[in-house]
């Protein structure tokens, strides 16, 4: 049991719909149905029944949604604390996530953004990755000052402002049948299955939910462990989509593949933050991240950035 299965649940109790309690807090409905599913087998019962257009509580839901709204109320409490904490203790660094899972390079890809961008702003710079309700919670709690997504990110209390695009790519291992071809199409692709993560593409628009609003028609699959994405990969001849550049091939593993241009869709990149008075460090970075987002782009697409890793 979590504080966001909680947070969930007393949103769906009060609005009696999981779509309002979505927009509420800035996810899918998905996120949420997923959540209250989870938090159920926890407590062993059903939360809630479908009546007429809405929902109501079952009995065991109306026994849980008291102590749940004070567990909430407690954990804002804390939120609020050290929110007022960190304003007497002012920070002049700037710490920011890219909203995407781990992937391969993904320490060396960010510590040349951090780098680039320590130099050009004159602040010390940290630049992590860290996945969806994760990176929204800790922007809320002010451990970090603002999110890149690559997809639009709209969630109450912040601000999503574009600062470039990017065009999708394939990830395919060392034997899959379309490893030769290029530029990929849609109906090449619609044969095997692409990797789908709940925390990422069930938060937010991502590339992959992007590809399938323009036709992408792949089964989907979703995949929790290293392991069981190798042998997505190198067994089952799946793929996983993502920004078509060429620092994030793994040679000789998988490769980056290009998805022709007249299907595959601009995605656009994104910083989020919150909406409210910022820090100058802060304020700066968004100027400085749309002048300076083609260079970036260009330097992670180099032959020189990819052999020198």
């Amino acid at each position: 049991m979590n504080i966001r299965q909680l947070v969930f649940f007393c949103r769906a109790a009060r609005s009696g719909s999981f779509s309002v309690a979505a927009r509420e807090e800035g996810v899918s409905v998905q996120a949420v149905s997923k959540s209250i599913h989870e938090l159920e087998e926890e407590v062993g019962g059903q939360l809630f029944v479908r009546s007429g257009r809405g929902m109501r509580l079952t009995p065991l839901g109306r026994t849980l949604l008291e102590p749940a709204l004070k567990t909430v109320e407690s954990f804002d409490s804390v939120e609020h604390a050290a929110a007022s904490w960190r304003e007497a203790s002012p920070r002049d660094d700037l710490r920011l996530a890219l909203v995407t899972p781990p992937f391969s390079k993904h320490e060396f890809i960010c510590g040349i953004i951090a780098r680039l961008m320590t130099h050009s702003l004159g602040v010390e710079t940290q630049l992590s990755v860290c996945v969806g309700e994760s990176a929204l919670t800790r922007l809320r709690a002010g451990t970090l000052d603002a999110l890149f997504t690559i997809g639009r990110l709209d969630a109450p209390g912040c601000s999503c402002v574009q600062i470039g695009t990017v065009m999708p790519g394939v990830f395919l291992g060392r034997h899959h049948p379309l490893r030769g071809k290029s530029p990929l199409t849609f109906a090449d692709l619609e044969p095997y299955p692409a990797l789908w993560s709940d925390e990422i593409d069930g938060f937010g628009e991502t590339i992959l939910t992007a590809c399938i609003k323009h036709g992408l028609a792949s089964p989907l699959e979703s995949i929790k462990t290293n392991e069981e994405v190798v042998d997505f990969l190198e067994n089952r001849n799946g793929y996983i989509m993502g920004v078509n550049l060429k620092a994030l091939s793994i040679v000789p593993f998988a490769t980056m593949h290009g998805i022709d241009p007249a299907e595959a869709p601009t995605v656009p990149v994104c910083l989020v933050m919150l909406d409210e008075p910022q820090r100058p460090e802060v304020a700066h970075l968004n100027q400085f991240a749309q002048s300076e987002f083609s260079f970036m782009k260009r330097l992670l697409n180099s032959e020189k950035t990819v052999t020198g890793y």
